[in-house]
C-alpha cells in the first residue's frame, strides 16, 4: 500500500494553478512567494509578507530589526506551508478566493514575477509600505485606519501616532539597492510625509528602484512632480467607477472631472517613461454594474485593471450578500455578459474571471442550501 502523502495531494489540488503559472525562474515550486519575497509595513508597525495577512505578521519594527524578521520563525513558518502547498497562519483571504477552486486572478499569483534561486533568499525583493492613513478622501467602504479624514470628521477619533521614525527609514538605505520593487499605498501616498523621505533618499543614493504607487488621483502638485521626475513611477489609480454619479458617491470629496485629468496625466508620464499604469477596482454592491464599462474606459487607456475584492465592511460586499442578493447580481451579469465578449480586449479576461467566481459561488450557495433542506 503506498503511502499518504500530503504533499503531493496538496499539489495536486493546485495542479491546474500551477499550470498556468511560470515559474521556470524559480529554484522551488511553492503555493505563494510572498514570505519569500516581500516585506509588508502597516500602520501598527507590524511587518507583514503581504497586504492581506494581517493575523500572522513575522514582526514589529518596534520590538525586531528588518535582519531578525527576515531570518525569524514566524516567516520560516510561512515559508514551510507555501513549500508544502499549504495555506499559512493569516492567510484566510487567498484560501477564501481559492476556496471554489477558481485560480484565475488569485491574490497571491502577484508574487510569482519574481526570480527566486533559493529557498533562503539573503534579501527582500519587495517592499510595501502602507504606514499612514493620511488622507483626504472618505470613501464609503474605508475606515479610519486608512483614512485620516475618516477618522477625524466620521469616527471622531484622535490622530494615528507616527510610528516609523526618520531614524528607522534611513535604516532602509542599505535594503533599498536589493529592491526590484517599492509599492506605497496610503492613506493616499502622495499625502504621506514619510514617503517623501524614502523617496529623496533614492534620488540621492541615484537609485532607479522601480516605485509603484496606488493613489486615489486627487494629488499632482509640484512635489509630487519633482519626485516623479527624479524616479521611475509605477501608477495604479484607485477609480470606482466610470460615471460622475458613481464616483463621488463612492469616493467622497472626489472631483470627477478633475481626477479624470489626473488620470491622463499619469497614463502619458507612464507611457513617456516606459513604467506601468494601471487601475484599481473595489468590486462591490454599490458598482458592480459598471465594472464592464469600467473595464471597457481602461481598455481604451490601454491599461489593466486590478480587482480589490470587498469583505469588509459586510454591508458593500458582493460575497456577503445573502444567496438571493448574489444570485440577482449574477443575472444582472449574465445580461451583460453577451455585449461585452464582444465589446471588451485586454480587461476582457479580468471582467470574465470576476464574473466565473461570483457565479460559482452563487452556486455553491445553491447547493449548500439544497442540502441543508435534504
Amino acid at each position: 500500500m503506498a503511502l499518504f502523502d500530503p504533499i503531493a495531494q496538496a499539489r495536486s489540488r493546485f495542479a491546474s494553478y500551477d499550470a498556468q503559472r511560470d515559474l521556470s525562474n524559480k529554484a522551488f515550486s511553492a503555493l505563494c512567494y510572498a514570505p519569500y519575497t516581500t516585506l509588508y509595513f502597516d500602520t501598527s508597525a507590524n511587518v507583514r509578507v503581504c497586504c492581506h495577512n494581517a493575523k500572522f505578521p513575522a514582526g514589529n519594527i518596534l520590538e525586531n530589526s528588518i535582519d531578525e524578521i527576515w531570518q525569524g520563525a514566524r516567516i520560516t513558518s510561512l515559508r514551510e506551508s507555501m513549500a508544502a502547498y499549504k495555506f499559512g497562519k493569516g492567510c484566510e483571504f487567498c484560501e477564501l478566493q481559492a476556496s471554489d477552486n477558481w485560480f484565475t486572478n488569485l491574490a497571491m499569483q502577484r508574487f510569482d514575477e519574481f526570480k527566486l534561486p533559493s529557498s533562503a533568499p539573503e534579501w527582500p525583493q519587495q517592499m510595501e509600505f502602507s504606514i499612514s492613513n493620511a488622507c483626504n478622501l472618505e470613501c464609503i467602504m474605508c475606515a479610519g485606519d486608512w483614512s485620516s479624514t475618516i477618522r477625524s470628521k466620521r469616527e471622531k477619533r484622535p490622530k494615528m501616532p507616527h510610528l516609523y521614525s526618520r531614524e528607522f527609514l534611513l535604516s532602509l538605505r542599505k535594503y533599498l539597492p536589493h529592491l526590484k520593487r517599492a509599492k506605497f499605498l496610503g492613506g493616499e501616498p502622495f499625502l504621506v510625509r514619510e514617503y517623501y523621505v524614502l523617496w529623496d533618499m533614492m534620488i540621492e543614493e541615484k537609485l532607479y528602484t522601480q516605485c509603484h504607487v496606488t493613489t486615489n488621483g486627487s494629488q499632482l502638485n509640484s512635489r509630487v512632480r519633482q519626485v516623479m521626475d527624479g524616479l521611475p513611477f509605477s501608477i495604479s489609480v484607485s477609480l470606482d467607477g466610470v460615471t460622475k454619479e458613481t464616483v463621488e458617491r463612492i469616493r467622497v470629496n472626489t472631483k470627477f472631472e478633475e481626477l479624470v485629468s489626473n488620470v491622463k496625466h499619469f497614463r502619458k508620464y507612464a507611457s513617456e517613461r516606459n513604467t506601468s499604469f494601471s487601475l484599481t477596482f473595489c468590486l462591490m454592491r454599490q458598482n458592480w454594474e459598471e465594472f464592464g464599462d469600467y473595464c471597457a474606459f481602461a481598455d481604451d487607456l490601454d491599461c489593466s485593471v486590478w480587482i480589490n475584492t470587498v469583505l469588509n465592511p459586510p454591508q458593500f460586499g458582493l460575497y456577503t450578500l445573502d444567496p438571493v442578493g448574489l444570485r440577482e447580481v449574477v443575472r444582472g451579469m449574465e445580461r451583460q455578459a453577451p455585449r461585452l465578449d464582444k465589446q471588451l480586449g485586454r480587461n476582457k479576461r479580468v471582467w470574465f474571471s470576476e464574473f466565473e467566481r461570483l457565479r460559482r459561488r452563487s452556486e455553491a450557495n445553491a447547493t449548500k442550501a439544497i442540502s441543508v433542506n435534504v
